[in-house]
């Protein structure tokens, strides 16, 4: 099993759907297993809270540091919501990737959303489990959708463009071998920022428009790394995200959201990514700087 593997271009291999006949919804039957370093769990993180799940879904976030035994879950990230994970005796997420299919051998990536009833893996594919969570908080709780059915072609148009625009160039980039693919992805990545400036100038408060959508969701994760982590660890360094100002404009909106400002970590997630072993350099020590709003992950302009 690659147990190994930091967090950057997610591969899964989880695809089951709650809420479906193996597995409906049941209040603590399902728990997640998250980290502060990982943006994509970091999406799980904040959805979790906005759909009101937190009584009925377990979350477990481990240490933020991984090393070559994987994700620690027994010296987990300290805090409220991060509680004890439910099954007895494993102390690190490879281990549950085994317990779940033993023939598994693929990355022991997060999130992870865990079936304690059946010790099954259910879906480890983040975009996935967003989505499940906002159908499950519509049809169980009459919560409204932030997946509304009559913008699902926009929102799904701007969670594309933002990963493979976006997202995906930030890790080839950060984990380049030669000067082209630096160079191409480098591009890539602010060029996306140029549009996403000009766009939200356009567009409304939130991304697709007047509401909260599943797109924002997709949004501030990354965006708030940027800054503190890939500007200076993947050697996107060409500007900082303060010198976008309808990007600033727009996560301070976001950042007054308790679910998106709460489950955001800047001192966590720098060590996850500058401590964590599989990093394209070798760290030993986190950098001071710069200076972020801890809110919104952008670094204050001096």
């Amino acid at each position: 099993m690659k147990s190994n593997e930091i967090c950057h271009v997610e591969t899964t291999f989880f695809h089951k759907e709650l809420d479906s006949k193996n597995y409906p919804f049941e209040t603590n039957r399902y728990w997640l297993f998250s980290s502060k370093l990982c943006p994509f769990a970091h999406r799980t993180e904040i959805t979790r809270i906005l759909t009101g799940l937190t009584e009925h879904i377990g979350l477990t976030i481990a240490a933020s540091v991984q090393t070559a035994k994987g994700w620690n879950l027994d010296e987990r990230y300290e805090s409220q919501e991060s509680t004890q994970s439910p099954i007895d005796g494993i102390g690190r997420l490879p281990a549950i990737y085994e317990l779940s299919n033993s023939n598994y051998t693929g990355r022991a990536s997060v999130p992870v959303l865990f079936d304690t009833k059946t010790n099954i893996i259910v879906n480890n594919e983040s975009a996935e489990i967003i989505r499940q969570f906002d159908k499950i908080t519509v049809s169980h709780f009459d919560h409204s959708s932030f997946y509304p059915a009559n913008k699902r072609v926009l929102i799904n148009e701007i969670i594309n463009g933002f990963s493979n625009d976006f997202v995906g160039p930030i890790y080839r980039a950060g984990f380049a071998k030669d000067q082209k693919t630096y160079h191409s992805n480098f591009n890539r990545v602010f060029s996306y920022l140029d549009n996403l400036n000009q766009h939200l100038s356009e567009c409304g408060p939130y991304i697709a428009g007047e509401k909260l959508t599943l797109a924002d969701i997709h949004a501030f994760p990354h965006l708030s790394r940027f800054d503190s982590v890939f500007h200076s660890l993947y050697r996107l360094n060409l500007k900082y995200l303060y010198h976008y100002p309808n990007i600033v404009d727009y996560m301070n909106r976001l950042g007054k959201i308790s679910a998106f400002a709460d489950t955001l970590d800047i001192q966590a997630l720098k060590e996850g990514y500058f401590l964590s072993w599989n990093q394209p350099t070798n760290g030993h020590f986190v950098p001071e700087g710069p200076v972020v709003n801890p809110r919104t992950g952008i670094a204050m302009n001096h």
